[in-house]
């Protein structure tokens, strides 16, 4: 332990140099900065995704660099033109003025490891911040690649040394004595459920994210075939690593699920019967920490039902499962992280969102929901009655949740889940939430009044 503390410790030392200088630098230095990230982001896309997959056996190559793309050039175009150095606002008699943390601690997941490197440094560096990065050791290789290419980009446009660091040789000890360093100034954290507790027990500010379970309402008024394509779309995206990929379709009316269903199968869902569910069942959940198994992360449909003891065609694109009901007593309608979908019909309204809130509350409250609807009397009632901080209408999970592409959300890989999910942020992170704001007010009395 004494090694793994004098190891933090130069790191540390080593970023908080770093961050005091860079501190000093203009919007213009820090913007040819990330424009340099940005440059070799778009470089290696396609070979950082090869690389998350060799290692990891999580996902799929071509999925994993259009991710590698998003978390980095369409997050550098998002945020470019934004100002994040000295008053980037003024207004009414104040004016707002950023200041950067420090030294920011980073822990990446296994699920999208390249992509969560590449974000994290082009957010933390726009506000002026460092960063030392904490990597899931079974994605430690493909992590500390696309954080050298970012420190090196970054270095060669005049950051500091030190600005983007790693540790060298993961471990839970490392990690924990990253995360409760004296000299680090926030965690940001994405990955599972005890590395995020973690991060909010380091006695540090911190940023986390919660489990996803994201509940897809298809009212009776929605367009069918275009909710069916959204949905296996967004289900299909990496093998379902996105933690707002949909675990659920819950219908409204038992005629309209009976066609979704049909359509669903008709474009490539294997539709499983209750022999095969039980076979899943028996593998795809670690029961004891009510988390989807290791071994069927990011898998395809086809090795997950080999898994439990059956085949399917090799052109399936998910397993669909039948639901018996939304709640802990199907385990279906847990969080699943790979492409096996879930669904359930109710007679109505009121029994279809009840569900979608009930699968949230006890499984993914806070984070993302997907309602597809004509009537906009649903969709209203259905944004303000549902624990989510993302309401997508109309549009797929995935997709529609980390920004930019169906709608104007700031493009983000990681999704906070509010105090309904134990985060204390519900929104898409980005640079904005890595910066103090200094609010400098003018007097608005005459100093006559005083004398």
């Amino acid at each position: 332990m004494a090694d793994v503390v004098k190891v933090i410790d130069e790191l540390v030392a080593k970023a908080t140099k770093a961050a005091q200088i860079y501190k000093t630098f203009t919007q213009e230095q820090v913007d040819k900065i990330c424009a340099a990230m940005d440059a070799v982001s778009v470089a290696n896309e396609v070979i950082l995704g090869e690389e998350a997959v060799a290692e990891t056996g999580i996902g799929r190559a071509d999925h994993k660099a259009i991710k590698n793309h998003l978390g980095a050039h369409v997050v550098a175009e998002w945020q470019k033109d934004q100002k994040s150095v000295g008053i980037i606002r003024e207004e009414e008699g104040v004016k707002y003025i950023a200041e950067p943390f420090g030294v920011i601690a980073a822990a990446t997941p296994t699920t999208n490891p390249t992509s969560t490197v590449m974000f994290k440094s082009l957010i933390a560096l726009k506000a002026r911040n460092s960063v030392i990065f904490a990597a899931h050791p079974r994605a430690q290789k493909c992590s500390v690649h696309a954080a050298q290419l970012m420190r090196d980009a970054a270095i060669s446009a005049g950051a500091p040394a030190d600005i983007i660091q790693w540790i060298d040789e993961p471990s839970i000890e490392a990690t924990n004595a990253l995360f409760k360093h004296p000299g680090v100034k926030l965690v940001l954290a994405t990955g599972g459920g005890a590395m995020v507790k973690s991060a909010y027990s380091s006695g540090h500010p911190a940023i986390g994210v919660g489990p996803g379970n994201t509940p897809v309402f298809i009212s009776k008024s929605a367009k069918l075939s275009v909710a069916i394509n959204n949905v296996i779309a967004s289900k299909t995206f990496d093998n379902g690593t996105i933690c707002s990929s949909d675990q659920s379709m819950i219908f409204d009316d038992p005629a309209v699920c009976k066609e979704g269903v049909k359509m669903m199968v008709e474009r490539g869902a294997y539709l499983v019967n209750d022999e095969e569910k039980a076979k899943l069942e028996a593998v795809m959940f670690d029961k004891e920490r009510g988390v989807p198994a290791t071994a069927i992360v990011g898998k395809s449909p086809q090795f997950i039902a080999k898994l439990a003891g059956f085949d399917i065609p090799e052109d399936a694109k998910l397993l669909l499962v039948p639901l018996k009901c939304i709640g802990p007593e199907d385990w279906f309608s847990h969080e699943k992280l790979s492409p096996v979908l879930g669904y359930i019909a109710y007679n109505g309204t009121d029994e279809a969102i009840a569900a979608a809130k009930s699968q949230l509350l006890w499984g993914g409250a806070g984070h993302t929901s997907v309602v597809h609807s004509q009537d906009q009397a649903i969709l209203d009632r259905y944004a303000m009655e549902i624990p989510a901080n993302r309401l997508l209408l109309n549009q797929p999970a995935v997709h529609g949740s980390v920004g930019l592409i169906y709608n104007k959300l700031p493009p983000s890989l990681t999704l906070g889940c509010g105090t309904d999910g134990s985060n204390y942020l519900g929104n898409n992170i980005s640079f904005r939430d890595l910066m103090s704001i200094k609010a400098v007010a003018q007097r608005m009395v005459d100093y006559e009044r005083d004398e």
